[in-house]
């Protein structure tokens, strides 16, 4: 530098200085700041934008982040504007929300038109995939909003006990005002698969032309198509997953639920999942083989669990608590009203470790009403069959007042009972403590049935039922703290009735059950081991005590 620049520099200084601008910095830093507050040495630089992107016909589509959220107009996704692209969606930092101002479709459905018209149905993966990072909360603006995977497309949304993921309204996430009064805030989350399903025949599973199929059911919500002849198929993975105040009533018996299952196969994951305050059903499956395992639904409207169209699974490790008004827990049935019940594929759920928590409300009572019926236990009618093991029902009301605790119908057709009667259905080391224990409607052809003497005539065994007919044996010890505490859902240490007299059942090694198994005939046995999706148990409920699988991620388990 010259000698008179070095001059000039040092007199505007000292005048600087003499103007009492002595905490001006001469020599000031380039550290910038950026929109997620990191320091950032060299600046500046262009503010980072967190919200989800895809590339689509050459142009960016990102959401717009403001306040620490990201908004995502329809122009984004959309009913109408389905994503073909595969996305990510990350978790934001200080529990931003991912908030939707339309539905979440991802993947072209193919109806039947489309597909006569020559268009191919995707397959196991062919479709876009939405993937969605641990800790990461999406909320929706509308009652009709929901999140749609279509046939051949994919969802994986895998969270952690720490950091679930959370699927809700924005009423509930963003303003904080949602409430157990508030179901049905949004529309839920279904996934359509090329799995078989009842309502398609054995030649529509054939292949035709270039489709591998020429199955096309038609899914409740907005129509959309599903079923296949793939049981097998892979529609992702949901591992602790958290859907709140889900469900949407289309019309009368068209219903979007907490987690609509149609056609999906056994190789999607479906763990540590929880429904709370659902307008209709917590988990529906409709046909397919995908299992579930640690599943919670609380405070569901309908029916917790629900199953039909040829559904072949397993669930193990389930917990129904309903807090006020909704309707089963379980709610089997093969096909439905105006259908002939036996309709293959046989629809047949394996079920091990339920905790079934009735509250005896009647439809349209209590503190949240439901329209959909009464609060009850198991109900497997109109042509279902199945096996349940090492389960619990009981009430929370006061002395386990119930209604039907479990229920056996085949008012319509025979199959359900005949089945029964057969050996296809069993009952194996299970435990009802219920003023209403056993309700049963018998079709005439089946007038010997007796539901009572099936529960202890081989093959079942060890199931214990006390409805209280004998003086003093209700209410029972079978949950821990139930007395004080109408959520209660960890398994007594030790069982006794209510004259403290000991009640002992020994747990059924579920590790017998064969992975392969038809829905008309007898339970697949092998030797202990041979279930690669059952675990072994030495106790009978949904959580054991000390093992408390819900802690952490769950939410309305307490008041």
């Amino acid at each position: 530098m010259k000698l008179k620049n070095i001059f000039a520099l040092n007199v505007m200084a000292a005048t600087l200085a003499a103007c009492g601008g002595g905490d001006i910095n001469l020599n000031p830093s380039n550290t910038v700041i950026d929109s997620n507050n990191t320091v950032v040495e060299g600046g500046p630089v262009a503010e980072v934008n967190p919200c989800a992107k895809y590339t689509a016909a050459g142009q960016v589509f990102q959401g717009i982040f403001a306040s620490g959220n990201c908004t995502y107009a329809a122009s984004f996704v959309s009913d109408s504007r389905p994503l073909t692209e595969d996305l990510f969606i990350p978790e934001l930092a200080n529990n931003g929300l991912h908030i939707f101002e339309d539905s979440l479709f991802v993947g072209e459905d193919v109806n039947a038109s489309a597909a006569a018209s020559g268009i191919r149905v995707p397959q196991d993966g062919e479709g876009p995939t939405l993937t969605i990072a641990a800790g990461a909360k999406l909320a929706f603006s509308a009652s009709e909003d929901y999140v749609r995977i279509a046939r051949g497309s994919r969802i994986v949304a895998e969270g952690t006990a720490a950091n679930p993921i959370v699927f809700s309204s924005v009423t509930d996430l963003r303003d904080n005002a949602g409430t157990e009064a508030d179901r049905g805030l949004w529309g839920g989350v279904q996934i359509n698969g090329n799995g078989l399903t009842n309502k398609c025949s054995d030649a529509e599973r054939q292949p035709s032309g270039a489709n591998p199929h020429n199955c096309h059911a038609t899914a409740e919500g907005r129509p959309a198509a599903y079923g296949g002849n793939n049981n097998a198929e892979n529609s992702g993975s949901l591992r602790y997953v958290v859907i709140k105040h889900a469900g949407y009533e289309v019309v009368e018996g068209s219903e979007l639920n907490g987690l609509t299952l149609n056609a999906v196969g056994s190789g999607t994951r479906i763990e540590y999942v929880q429904t709370y305050t659902t307008q209709d059903d917590g988990f529906e499956m409709f046909g397919g083989a995908v299992d579930l395992k640690h599943v919670v639904g609380v405070n569901v409207g309908d029916d917790t669990f629900d199953f039909s169209e040829g559904w072949t699974g397993n669930i193990q490790f389930a917990l129904s608590v309903a807090t006020s008004g909704g309707n089963t827990c379980v709610e089997a049935d093969n096909t439905g009203s105006g259908r002939g019940d036996g309709i293959a594929p046989l629809t047949k759920g394996r079920i091990s470790n339920l905790t079934c928590l009735t509250s005896n409300v009647d439809a349209g009572q209590g503190d949240q009403p439901s329209s959909k019926g009464d609060s009850e236990g198991p109900v497997f009618r109109e042509g279902a069959f199945f096996e349940m093991y090492n389960s619990i029902v009981t009430s929370s009301a006061d002395g386990m007042s119930s209604n039907e605790c479990l229920e056996i119908i085949d008012s319509e057709g025979p199959e359900t009972i005949a089945g029964a009667k057969a050996g296809w259905s069993v009952a194996a080391s299970n435990f009802i403590a219920c003023t209403e224990a056993l309700k049963q409607g018998v079709n005439p052809a089946n007038s010997d049935f007796s539901l009572a003497t099936w529960l202890n005539t081989a093959p079942n065994a060890n199931n214990v039922v006390v409805n209280g007919s004998v003086a003093g044996t209700l209410p029972v010890t079978i949950l821990a703290d139930l007395a004080t505490n109408n959520r209660a859902y960890i398994t007594a240490a030790a069982f006794a009735d209510g004259n403290a007299a000991g009640i002992s059942i020994p747990a059924y090694d579920v590790t017998r059950l064969e992975d392969e198994f038809e829905a008309g005939a007898a339970p697949a046995l092998g030797s202990a081991g041979s279930s690669s999706f059952f675990t072994a148990v030495d106790f009978i409920g949904a959580v054991k005590a000390g093992s408390d699988w819900t802690e952490g991620w769950t939410v309305g388990l307490s008041e």
